[in-house]
């Protein structure tokens, strides 16, 4: 069964499911939405048995994913609990659909997954990550299902390590794993993406004398240099072995080591659209197009109730018509994500802003190798869809 047909089945046995507890007491609604937050978590923790790792670190690593997704089960009422009292306070003492209420809870749950991904280990960790990423091309290739690899990547990583190291990255995988359910920062996305930064790179024209770079490998090198595949069209691996391809590159053009692991783990980041790519964002059930000059909300985004601003980076021909397009910053509200940023949902809108920036749109602005930043206001499609608010020249 494809991943998408799984999605598809659980979230059709949730709406079931939710139909009805709808009419039964609030314990009973949060049991079943445990149990389905449960199997949820439970799926990027979960190890493939053709995962190539040595018994000693699978038996260690499953000890500590027992004991997490234990842990996060313990929270999950108290969340519920928590998500019900200020939605039902929102709405002047009405209790919430079941559906808003289970989707602002899995949202939240969706984020830690992120923030984890994001947050860097103590300084010999990340010493030990980043000489993995410098030197074994197998840390990319991890059986199992792509979508949920969140767990087995890092172990896989750790299988990478030297055998004396691997005790200590596994202590720093708990302690960072016992920091869900609490507020902290995370650094910023990267600006460009490295994907983005790789492709404007590989364009450039070599200065005399440069150093020569790292090679793509040859299955990247066939992938995106003769058969043209976008990064959005790569294979999972194809994708992260571009970001490890990346990481030497800008260590070599002088990126310190916290931002060149920053910029792979937003690169190589499953986020909120990657896991329901496929399932949410498809054509309208009417059939009815956006309106003319109206960009597409994401279906995944309307789901779970996502609403912010984009700030866009435009450059422009001669004639006034973008060539290039980047996002520049996010600032991203989702239901259920408070006292933390909303990482896994901050990207949300990138793909449809960017289409909108390049697709057919003339800007009256100096024309010119300078770019210059405007703003993309996202609210949900049953308000006005988006407003968009130009800023000056930058």
């Amino acid at each position: 069964m494809t991943s998408v047909r799984r999605l598809t089945v659980l979230i059709c046995a949730l709406c079931s499911a939710f139909a009805v507890a709808a009419a039964t007491p609030d314990d009973e609604q949060n049991a079943e939405m445990t149990k389905a937050l449960h199997r949820n978590l439970l799926r990027s923790f979960a190890l493939d048995k053709d995962l190539k790792i040595d018994p000693e670190l699978r038996t260690a690593a499953a000890d500590i994913s027992a004991a997490h997704v234990a842990r996060i089960d313990q929270l999950f009422p108290a969340w519920l609990a928590e998500e019900r009292q200020l939605q039902t306070k929102a709405r002047a003492g009405k209790a919430p659909p079941a559906n808003e209420l289970f989707f602002a809870v899995w949202a939240r749950l969706l984020n830690e997954l992120a923030l984890w991904q994001i947050e860097p280990g103590d300084a010999d960790y990340e010493r030990a990550t980043l000489a993995v990423l410098q030197s074994s091309p197998r840390v990319c290739d991890v059986a199992g299902e792509g979508l949920y690899g969140d767990f087995a990547t890092r172990i896989a990583r750790i299988q990478a390590m030297p055998a004396a190291q691997r005790a200590a990255a596994l202590a720093t995988e708990r302690s960072l794993l016992s920091r869900w359910g609490q507020a902290r920062e995370v650094a910023a996305w990267p600006d460009p993406l490295p994907q983005d930064a790789g492709a404007q790179w590989r364009k450039r024209v070599p200065a005399a004398g440069e150093r020569p770079m790292p090679a793509l490998s040859p299955a990247l090198a066939s992938a995106m240099l003769a058969d043209k595949k976008s990064f959005d069209d790569l294979h999972p691996q194809l994708k992260c072995a571009l970001q490890q391809w990346w990481l030497q590159v800008s260590l070599r053009q002088g990126a310190t080591p916290a931002a060149a692991l920053n910029a792979f783990r937003y690169g190589t980041l499953i986020n909120a659209i990657d896991r329901f790519a496929g399932f949410y964002d498809q054509s309208p059930a009417d059939g009815k197009p956006a309106p003319a000059g109206v960009p597409v909300y994401p279906s995944a985004a309307a789901r779970f109730m996502a609403t912010g601003v984009t700030t866009m980076r435009a450059r422009l021909d001669a004639a006034g018509k973008p060539v290039q397009a980047t996002v520049a910053a996010r600032k991203i509200t989702v239901p259920g994500i408070r006292s933390v940023r909303p990482v896994a949902f901050e990207n949300i809108f990138d793909a449809a802003a960017v289409k909108y920036a390049l697709d057919g749109f003339r800007y009256d602005r100096p024309r010119g190798a300078e770019p210059f930043a405007f703003q993309l206001a996202w609210t949900l499609p049953d308000e006005p869809a988006v407003n968009q608010t130009k800023k000056g020249s930058q």
